[in-house]
């Protein structure tokens, strides 16, 4: 990989540069992220209520996601962007107020937010990456959007070793308290806010044809809205990678979520979660370089393929009832593929998205593959709630978890395969991305076509 290839030349960083600090400055303040679901699991009265949140979220971007595309192609992606990164950045900070209520009143305050969130991610889901390629498309540099979709996230990585190191230095230098761990959620708000002012700056160039398109002849809203199912679906292979993208990020939906509490059923330090945060972005900083440059070589569809059949094979390590040093091993496996899979199914995408609704689109894809996400999240809560009491006898008290305490387990409940339940959950979602294989199979002599044209 030529240097060009690790650092951007300064003809991207004029174009994409203040793109990659707004995202670097939002995760180096993340500091929050890593610990996410475990203060949920920890602090709400039920463990599988820490799930139904996550699950209010995934529904308001499953109905939100289309709508609020079509908005950003209609007025304005920079001005969507912004307006759900501040968005976002209320929810994170209103988190603490709200695990404090009590019973029902907990769920409800907890999902409410959640559902704000959600919204505040669609309407920054499909807009920023419509915003960036057609600015890219305006300055004549098509050849710089697979290297965004792979840098941006390397940037992501970057700055989340950044929030790790942040994090590990006030878990292991202050005594911990409610205090502390609620201080995560504002800083990561704070982080949000930096990251719209940075991006407040950056100029919005819409191609001419699409402006044309907005003033002559232009939809109805309601008609808008099926514009992107319309498009995919008279493309042949973006259905296709549509179905392999939306089947992907069902097998991916509750991966993080299962891995934190099997490490913390099995007596994981939860300080511990920053270092295995640091490890993942670092791990992230490279493997969306590495997936641009073998899908430049290999071919995309290739590469997604033998990334789904790499995750399936290492999980079967569950079965020989792996130590918790493995589950960190494989933690860090899935991570390194999924670093490879994501960017190059992103960039695949795009490249076959007409111009003036890549917003639109681009939320169809994302609003369909949040169903599918909806479904997995749904799914875990099932499973975790039908072992309610025994996983919550297997976690820790959360202060005491991230002081340096451990759980004093005697029993995980065990599903099929006499699997614990969480390692159970891991194996069947990734072992269910196979599914996706045989449609990218089918796109390849389409892709094929076009690289002979």
């Amino acid at each position: 990989m030529s240097q060009q290839s690790y650092w951007p030349d300064p003809t991207e960083r004029a174009l994409l540069g203040p793109f990659y600090m707004a995202e670097g400055i939002s995760e180096v303040l993340n500091v929050v992220y890593t610990f996410r679901f475990v203060y949920l699991y920890m602090v709400m009265e039920r463990p599988e209520w820490a799930v139904l949140p996550m699950f209010v979220e995934a529904a308001t971007i499953l109905f939100l996601e289309i709508p609020t595309g079509v908005v950003a192609d209609r007025w304005s992606r920079k001005l969507s962007v912004i307006s759900g990164g501040i968005l976002f950045a209320l929810s994170l900070a209103l988190i603490p107020y709200a695990v404090n209520h009590d019973g029902l009143v907990q769920l409800w305050s907890v999902c409410l937010i959640f559902a704000l969130g959600g919204l505040g991610q669609t309407l920054v889901s499909g807009a920023e990456e419509a915003w960036v390629v057609d600015n890219l498309n305006s300055a004549g540099r098509k050849d710089l959007i697979d290297r965004y979709f792979g840098r941006i996230r390397s940037f992501a990585s970057f700055g989340g070793v950044g929030a790790g190191l942040f994090a590990l230095a006030i878990l292991y230098t202050t005594e911990i308290s409610r205090f502390v761990l609620d201080m995560l959620w504002y800083m990561a708000a704070f982080g949000f806010l930096v990251s719209m002012a940075i991006a407040a700056t950056i100029p919005e160039h819409r191609p001419v044809q699409a402006a044309a398109g907005e003033k002559i002849g232009e939809p109805g809203f309601w008609k808008r809205l099926l514009i992107g199912f319309h498009v995919i679906l008279r493309i042949r292979p973006l259905v296709l990678l549509t179905i392999a993208i939306v089947i992907a990020t069902f097998s991916g939906s509750i991966a993080d979520e299962a891995f934190d509490i099997s490490m913390v059923t099995k007596g994981l330090d939860g300080r511990a979660l920053a270092l295995l945060g640091i490890l993942a972005d670092l791990i992230g900083v490279v493997a969306p370089l590495i997936g641009v440059v073998i899908a430049r070589k290999f071919g995309a569809s290739r590469v997604l393929t033998v990334f789904l059949i790499l995750p399936a094979c290492v999980v079967c390590v569950f079965f020989f009832d792996p130590a918790l040093w493995m589950v960190i091993v494989l933690l860090a496996l899935l991570a390194f593929f999924d670093g490879i899979w994501d960017p190059v199914a992103d960039a695949k995408l795009h490249s076959m998205i007409p111009s003036v609704s890549r917003a639109t689109v681009g939320s169809t894809v994302n609003q369909v593959s949040a169903m599918a996400s909806l479904g997995g999240i749904g799914l875990f809560a099932l499973l975790l709630g039908e072992h309610s009491e025994a996983l919550r006898e297997a976690t820790p008290d959360l202060v005491e978890a991230f002081s340096g305490g451990v759980s004093t387990h005697i029993y995980i409940p065990t599903g099929l395969f006499g699997l614990p339940v969480p390692d159970l959950a891991i194996v069947l979602f990734v072992v269910a991305g196979l599914a996706a294989i045989p449609f990218l199979l089918s796109g390849r002599p389409y892709e094929k076509r076009k690289e002979e044209q």
